[in-house]
């Protein structure tokens, strides 16, 4: 049985933030009933549209008996709720070498850039010398390749203790997903993660490495950002204090090595492969920047165990921002992230974080789920209207629980909505507007038709807009059978409105330029993107397509799509 519904008016305990940054005081976070999740796994649960249209979320595990599962998995459907795993791709095996599979990832994982460094100690629980996991997932829009992270645990018991290693790799796709090669490392520890290294750790306590990586795509900036972690574990013992960090690369470089640079000392300065890393802590009174002074980082010279070294202020505790996930809320026009709570008993609600800013990392807590309380090992927003979305969501939205979850259980979501004094406010609804991009207008024909060109945004209340003109409200509907599509390259008209269907609902974006946007696609995902006719006397050509930075190669998928074609001028009429 699920619980009755749960409202809570939530006052934060954080002091008033340094001017110009989110402001507790103007949100109210609000509980509603649990819904089922039936698919817990050891890695979030990622969500992705690919090319044609169809709905995917992936997951993996990779235990460390010499007889236990290690499996990447893959689900289809029209959304989250009725998802089932793909056997055909889960269960794939690579016929030019029959070891390597999604259902058996253990040859893979040992064979990958990181397993080739890496070592296992005969005896040990770590059977094999690296175990990994996919763990957030990119369609490239220029080839259709499925683009992922790996999160890496390799070379256990690197000190006599019972932990191991991480570190991040790339993974690729050409098939969708039945096969794939483990490329190159993309980030890695400032610490060497070499067995017994005591050059790197000389005293009673070393840095495990980098992973669990938590990634997002921001339609914003053109980066990717990935939230990802460290832990401070003491020699021959365990785990202690958790570091929070990031790192971002511009998404025209599709998560490549060297196109990562980590945030340090308020800057994104230091590369991927092996470059310094700050631990992310909230905005606070104490703390107005929102990281560790690099002097008051750990430091693998100082003496005596973890906790010694967090009482004499000598490495800092464990961050309440440690492995965030972070999506888009346009209701609010913020991003959100929930991290792991410090207090993993399970009687500590979840907090909620917001910035206004990514390229600032300043992480303001606005508020927590009060008595509906959590471990939350594995965590992941959804948009409550699509089922489909963690990049960007509504007012109402869930947040989804695998293992350590609520009253015991190892799945679930809850049902959440933030309120604000002080919404986003884009664009002024009463007026109407002229959209184009790259010379061409929306609702144009050949230079004519100035009347259709003419275009009002009607709020759905959550955060989203209806487009409309003289004619009807612009949506993706095929010409078809009139059902909703989600393929890239789908044809954009004015029809006649549904206001209840997310395929009419559109997210305005403000580019980090702070005068262009972008406008995506609620049911797609895609980004609205408009080209001039190839004669006087046709339409103007909207269409949604992935939302992208550069130009696309001629040819292949992207067909040479511009960039400049879906960063949009919005002006009032």
């Amino acid at each position: 049985m699920l619980p009755t519904k749960l409202l809570f008016s939530l006052l934060p305990l954080l002091a008033s933030p340094a001017a110009g940054l989110v402001s507790p005081a103007d949100y109210t976070i609000k509980v509603g009933a649990l819904g089922p999740w039936g698919s817990p796994d050891d890695t979030p649960a990622y969500s992705y549209i690919d090319k044609d249209g169809s709905y995917w979320w992936q997951s993996g595990h990779a235990l460390y008996g010499a007889n236990d599962p290690r499996k990447w998995t893959f689900a289809s459907g029209q959304t989250m709720d009725d998802a089932k795993t793909n056997t055909l791709v889960s269960n794939y095996v690579n016929p030019s070498n029959p070891l390597d599979s999604n259902k058996d990832t253990t040859w893979r994982c040992n064979n990958s850039p990181t397993g080739q460094i890496a070592s296992v100690v005969n005896g040990s629980s770590y059977s094999q010398k690296n175990f990994c996991d996919i763990a957030g997932l990119w369609v490239d829009p220029d080839t259709g390749d499925w683009i992922g992270l790996v999160h890496n645990e390799f070379t256990g018991r690197p000190y006599g203790d019972g932990l191991h290693f991480d570190g991040i790799d790339l993974a690729i796709s050409s098939d969708q997903g039945k096969t794939w090669n483990i490329r190159e490392r993309i980030i890695t520890s400032p610490y060497k993660t070499v067995r017994g290294d005591t050059e790197a750790f000389p005293q009673q306590t070393y840095i495990y490495g980098d992973g669990d990586p938590r990634l997002l795509a921001d339609p914003a900036s053109g980066y990717f950002y990935v939230w990802y972690g460290s832990r401070v574990v003491d020699k021959g013992g365990s785990w202690v204090a958790f570091y929070a960090h990031v790192a971002r690369a511009p998404m025209s470089g599709k998560l490549s090595a060297g196109s990562w640079q980590k945030y340090y000392n308020g800057t994104w300065s230091q590369p991927g492969l092996g470059g310094k890393e700050s631990n992310l802590v909230p905005v606070s009174a104490s703390n107005s920047k929102g990281y560790t002074p690099p002097e008051k980082e750990y430091n693998p010279a100082n003496p005596g165990k973890t906790a010694a070294q967090i009482a004499a202020g000598l490495t800092p505790p464990t961050s309440p921002l440690f492995v965030m996930d972070v999506s888009y809320n346009a209701y609010l026009g913020l991003w959100i992230g929930e991290p792991q709570n410090p207090d993993q008993s399970g009687n500590a609600p979840q907090e909620i974080y917001a910035t206004d800013n990514l390229e600032t990392q300043q992480w303001v807590k606005i508020g927590d789920t009060g008595s509906y309380t959590t471990a939350s090992w594995y965590r992941w927003f959804l948009d409550s209207v699509t089922a489909t979305s963690s990049a960007i969501v509504g007012k109402d939205f869930r947040a989804y629980c695998s293992f350590g979850c609520s009253g015991g259980r190892s799945s679930e979501y809850v049902n959440l909505a933030i309120e604000s004094t002080k919404p986003a406010s884009l664009i002024d609804t009463k007026k109407q507007y002229r959209i184009e991009a790259d010379g061409a207008v929306l609702g144009m024909r050949g230079g004519k038709g100035a009347s259709q060109a003419k275009w009002k945004f009607a709020p759905t209340g959550d955060g989203a807009y209806i487009i409309q003109n003289q004619s009807g409200a612009l949506g993706v509907k095929s010409s078809g059978d009139g059902a909703s599509t989600r393929a890239w390259g789908t044809h954009v008209t004015a029809l006649q409105p549904n206001a209840s269907d997310p395929a009419f609902h559109w997210w305005v974006i403000k580019n980090a330029d702070g005068n262009s946007f972008r406008i995506i696609n609620r049911y797609s995902g895609l980004a609205l993107a408009l080209s001039l006719p190839s004669s006087d006397t046709s339409t103007d050509l909207a269409e949604t397509v992935p939302v992208r930075s550069w130009t696309a190669p001629a040819g292949g998928v992207g067909n040479g799509r511009k960039a400049a074609s879906q960063v949009l001028n919005v002006h009032p009429v």
